[in-house]
């Protein structure tokens, strides 16, 4: 359902706290009840202009402050801008479903995602704390699709495959071409990564010699396994958790 205008009476109807109103009189109000969100818009009659307030609807069935903003000039920037900020809840409410939705690819992961997109980057950019519960594979190809939004030709190697490159990653240009092997961790928040997935990668580096290796986790890796990518830091790169949301702050 999308968001509709409502009345007076029918805003009260719902269940919310009462806010300071100050010297501004309601005017306009609007519900979007597919996703839980009301609002109204005020005049300030001391101040002559425009304010509104958006309520959203919490886990113990009461309606509270969401988001507020006064001193708007215009009545019609004022409508505007609410409902805009309701679209934007209503749009973010749809992506969260799509995120949650269950049982699609690996049973033992809450999060499926089925297209990486803009989007998407920009739910984890906000909620970087949900990068957790992802999908080992899916991670792998939110990890790629950032790769390639940084320049990168991407080849994603088999599910199945193990061996320090999930991702293929090269860059080709007039000055020079650069050939990165990326192998995707998605552990838990407290897990850390040792010496012995540096080794495995370092292996598979020496073996099949692209220009660079780069482990990319959820995780944080161990000092042991700090000092151990040191033994080769110009040809293996490690990206922890605040390098992932480094990069989604682009989104």
């Amino acid at each position: 359902m999308p968001i509709r205008t409502i009345s007076q009476d029918e805003f009260r109807n719902y269940n919310f706290q009462s806010f300071p109103t100050g010297s501004s009189v309601e005017r306009y109000w609007f519900a979007d009840d597919e996703v839980n969100i009301i609002g109204t818009i005020a005049l300030d009659n001391f101040d002559n202009d425009w304010g509104f307030v958006l309520l959203a609807l919490e886990s113990d069935g009461e309606y509270r402050v969401a988001d507020i903003e006064v001193s708007i000039e215009d009545e019609d920037e004022a409508i505007r801008t609410l409902t805009s900020r309701m679209a934007d809840v209503a749009k973010a409410d749809k992506i969260e479903k799509e995120i949650y939705t269950s049982n699609l690819f690996d049973e033992k992961s809450s999060i499926i995602v089925t297209d990486i997109d803009d989007e998407i980057k920009k739910y984890f950019n906000k909620h970087p704390e949900k990068l957790y519960e992802m999908n080992p594979r899916k991670f792998e190809e939110l990890i790629a699709s950032i790769l390639k939004d940084l320049g990168f030709d991407i080849e994603l190697t088999q599910a199945t495959r193990d061996g320090g490159r999930d991702i293929i990653a090269s860059i080709r240009n007039a000055v020079t071409n650069m050939l990165a092997y990326v192998e995707c961790k998605r552990y838990a928040a407290d897990f850390k990564v040792g010496v012995g997935i540096i080794r495995q990668v370092s292996g598979v580096h020496y073996l099949r010699k692209p220009t660079k290796s780069i482990i990319v986790t959820t995780g944080f890796f161990t000092k042991d396994a700090v000092e151990e990518a040191r033994l080769i830091e110009n040809q293996l790169d490690l990206k922890d958790f605040n390098d992932i949301r480094e990069w989604l702050k682009d989104y």
